[in-house]
């Protein structure tokens, strides 16, 4: 396969790369991470998840969550209820996934739509709070953290996606940790690295989960190097790969890496962190 560039500078969509991505290689896994459902309508999202699963088949995955406040609000949109808007989009999505005619109305959603085929698609929810690994449990097929501590998946978040499973009377989904990660061995330029690539430590929902998991400087909204020592795996890749196999330990079915560049060759940084993971597991 040759290399696919992508263009810097700005924020890119993922839904065309993936579908880039299916028309140049026949067996790698393609996965949204998270999409914001607030600027996209679920049909929409349903329309263009069916053009990738017939481009590859039984490869794709999607994920959902609503955001956060701040950033819908630069982009105009009102995110009123959030959690009930994320499981009326849940809900559309995967009817319109089964294949047959949609009927449905909500408070924020009134769809009558198809797709006149059955996706083999995975739907998975973003969750950081108790009631939305609930959710994820209930009614998704699995639940994606993002800067979740280890401690926090097995006494938070796994314990919630059961108990939402056990209520809907279904087998729990999957629990994707996903890890920032950094093969690196300067602390200073990791810990900066993260202060101008990760804001997510601003947003009050990320404070919250990370306050309840026991880091209580994070209410300030700011990275301290401990709270970047403590999230962020980074060091040697022994090291990144003992906070991996904790994931693991502590109940993540699998582990999503988000390779962090860091100093002055910051791209060969992360090339270096994907490549050393890669050879470790």
């Amino acid at each position: 396969m040759g290399r696919l560039g992508l263009p810097n500078g700005g924020p890119e969509d993922c839904i065309p790369i993936l579908a880039a991505i299916a028309t140049r290689c026949g067996r790698l896994k393609l996965g949204t991470s998270v999409v914001q459902t607030y600027p996209r309508h679920p049909v929409v999202l349903a329309t263009e998840a069916n053009v990738i699963d017939q481009l590859a088949p039984g490869r794709l995955r999607i994920g959902v969550g609503p955001s956060h406040g701040a950033i819908m609000e630069m982009l105009g949109i009102d995110r009123r209820a959030p959690f009930e808007h994320l499981r009326e989009y849940v809900t559309v999505l995967r009817m319109l996934a089964e294949g047959g005619p949609v009927d449905f109305e909500g408070e924020h959603y009134r769809v009558r739509s198809t797709l006149g085929r059955r996706l083999a698609v995975p739907i998975m929810v973003d969750a950081l709070q108790p009631k939305t690994f609930e959710l994820a449990g209930g009614e998704s097929d699995g639940a994606i953290t993002w800067l979740c501590p280890p401690s926090y998946l097995a006494t938070v978040a796994m314990p919630a996606l059961e108990q939402g499973a056990a209520a809907a009377g279904r087998k729990r989904p999957l629990l994707v940790a996903h890890l920032a990660a950094c093969v690196h061995d300067d602390g200073s330029e990791v810990r900066e690295a993260v202060r101008v690539g990760i804001p997510n430590i601003r947003f009050p929902a990320y404070q919250r989960m990370l306050v309840r998991a026991g880091l209580a400087n994070a209410i300030h909204g700011e990275w301290t190097d401990a709270l970047v020592d403590r999230v962020i795996a980074w060091g040697s890749v022994e090291r990144v790969s003992d906070r991996i196999n904790e994931m693991f330990d502590l109940g993540a079915d699998e582990v999503l890496i988000r390779p962090i560049g860091a100093g002055t060759a910051s791209e060969k940084v992360a090339h270096h962190t994907v490549a050393s993971i890669a050879a470790q597991f």
